[in-house]
Parts: C-alpha cells; sequence; structure tokens
C-alpha cells in the first residue's frame, strides 16, 4: 500500500495553481495601472494655463512667488514663500497624472503624457 494520499497531492497543486494565477493578476494590474512617464509639465495658476514646460529641458523657473526645478525628467518646487511648504514637501513627480498644489499662491503643476485622457463625459 502507498503511503501517499492522493487527495493532499491534489490540494498542494490547487494551492501552486492559484498562487501563479494570483501573481500574473497582480503582474498584469501592475503593467496595464502604472503610470507613463510624463513628457511635458503644465504650470496654472488661478486655473488658467500659464507656462508648459518639457521635462527633457533641465531648466530652472522662477515665478513670483516659488522657484520651479525641472531636472533628469522629472520637476520640483524647490523654495516657495507659502506659510507651510506643501508643495516643496511634495517632493519630485515625474507620471503623468501626477501634481503639485500650492493652495495659498493658486499654483497647479502637473505632469501630461501623450495620450492622456483630461476628461470623460
Amino acid at each position: 500500500m502507498s503511503s501517499s494520499n492522493p487527495l493532499k497531492l491534489f490540494r498542494i497543486w490547487d494551492i501552486v495553481l492559484v498562487v501563479i494565477l494570483l501573481a500574473l493578476i497582480v503582474l498584469t494590474l501592475v503593467f496595464v495601472f502604472t503610470p507613463e512617464k510624463g513628457e511635458k509639465a503644465e504650470i496654472y495658476l488661478d486655473g488658467e494655463k500659464v507656462m508648459t514646460l518639457s521635462l527633457d529641458v533641465d531648466r530652472e523657473i522662477v515665478l513670483e512667488h516659488m522657484t520651479i526645478i525641472v531636472e533628469k525628467g522629472a520637476i520640483r518646487v524647490s523654495d516657495a514663500d507659502c506659510p507651510d511648504k506643501i508643495c516643496k514637501a511634495r517632493g519630485t513627480i515625474s507620471k503623468a497624472g501626477q501634481s503639485i498644489v500650492c493652495v495659498p499662491n493658486r499654483i497647479v503643476i502637473k505632469v501630461v503624457g501623450k495620450g492622456e485622457v483630461e476628461a470623460i463625459t
């Protein structure tokens, strides 16, 4: 008589199959929903676009209330005159759809990429 239980073996392969399927699902979701690298940054003041910058060109932009740095395909606020400096603490952004908001100065910096949908009605 065999000491191996066929029912136990079947359960082990079920678990292996479930783990493999879950891994495939997670990998698919990561690749489908990972935002693409942004190409440009748009700067808005009071809701109106005032500037569009390529993220491929390193530069420093000095506005009335803040200093913005574009380097290595990303953008960040290096200095701002607002009291809490949340915009500076946001750090560097580079993916399409990411944004930096400075509420006291009414400035929004948004990274956009090719083929990005702005709104669905």
